[in-house]
């Protein structure tokens, strides 16, 4: 039982891992977090066996090795034993992970989503990448984890009435050596 309760966990560190990956090419997660213990703390968690089906509430903290997710609340829907999406809201959904290269990546946003088999990650509502002094900002980016493509701007679900939201990124270049 217990590897049914970790198993959707440890598929939300790939999202997040994948997330700062396709933030920047050069972005990769410390090769050691995914051999640390996957810890969880919430107010609350309810477990659906039967429809495969495990919903964190209450300040959902996931720690693994640097990586640290913090959420008010975590649905996550595993029919089988497969993990089909996850998803985690919040005012906003905060995570941090260091970076092979030393650098720390952040992110955020109200609503962060993964369809395992679309390879589609979705962050909406005041999203934005961070790493270092590079800054990507957005009311929605999508990152398909099979192609590699990421798009940004204003999601289908706009309110009416409302004005677009615009695309910010600022990169800086990199220093090399001569």
């Amino acid at each position: 039982m217990l590897n049914q309760l970790t198993k959707p966990i440890k598929s939300l560190k790939i999202l997040c891992g994948t997330l700062l990956v396709g933030f920047s090419t050069q972005a990769v997660a410390l090769n050691s977090d995914v051999e640390k213990p996957v810890s969880i703390e919430a107010n609350s968690v309810v477990f659906n066996k039967n429809a495969g089906t495990a919903v964190y509430s209450g300040r959902v903290e996931i720690v693994q090795g640097t990586l640290r997710i913090i959420a008010d609340r975590i649905e996550i829907n595993a029919p089988g034993n497969e993990i089909q999406t996850m998803k985690a809201t919040g005012k906003p959904v905060q995570f941090k992970q260091t970076m092979d290269s030393g650098k720390q990546a952040v992110g955020q946003a109200n609503l962060i989503q993964y369809y395992v088999t679309k390879k589609l990650l979705q962050l909406s509502g005041n999203a934005s990448l961070k790493q270092d002094k590079d800054a990507f900002t957005s009311n929605h980016i999508e990152y398909s984890t099979a192609s590699g493509e990421l798009k940004a701007g204003s999601n289908k679900n706009q309110q009416a009435g409302k004005p677009p939201g615009r695309v910010k990124a600022i990169f800086y270049p990199t220093n090399k050596a001569q």
